[in-house]
């Protein structure tokens, strides 16, 4: 994958805003909701003692990706993706960040046309680039 400099600098941004969600291990937060939706809607027992058994695994996996796509970045802008894990570590935290920024911003499938020239559309822009990065990872893996 190669990404130019403000490509990098963005990606790296949006590592460090994803890593800080996480840290903060904000339960009530829409981002971690979505992040780590519940097990068992309904039953808020079976959903207390789940994420009991599987929260703090779960979050330092996702800590654990990012920290090492927050490494490849730290290299330059030539992201290495033959290794297998390394192409799927990247998939995992590109999703991890639309969600984040699609909750955010409350995109639904019904959104309309984003206005590129509005500078108020510029979060969409950026969630709408991380979704065609991440295609092209998809896309460049299944070759």
């Amino acid at each position: 994958m190669r990404l130019e400099d403000v490509e990098v600098a963005l990606l790296q941004s949006l590592l460090d805003e994803l890593t800080a969600v996480l840290e903060a291990e904000a339960d009530d937060d829409p981002v971690a909701q979505r992040l780590f939706p519940a097990a068992y809607p309904g039953d808020d027992a079976a959903d207390r003692e789940y994420r009991s058994l599987t929260q703090d695994t779960l979050r330092s996996e996702r800590l654990e990706r990012i920290s090492a796509c927050a490494a490849d970045l730290a290299a330059g802008g030539d992201v290495e993706l033959d290794d297998p894990d390394a192409g799927r570590r990247w998939i995992q935290v590109l999703n991890d960040l639309r969600l984040a920024l699609g909750t955010r911003l409350g995109v639904t499938e019904d959104d309309p046309p984003v206005d590129p020239d509005d500078p108020d559309e510029q979060p969409r822009l950026v969630y709408y680039w991380l979704t065609a990065v991440q295609d092209s990872v998809v896309t460049g893996l299944m070759r």
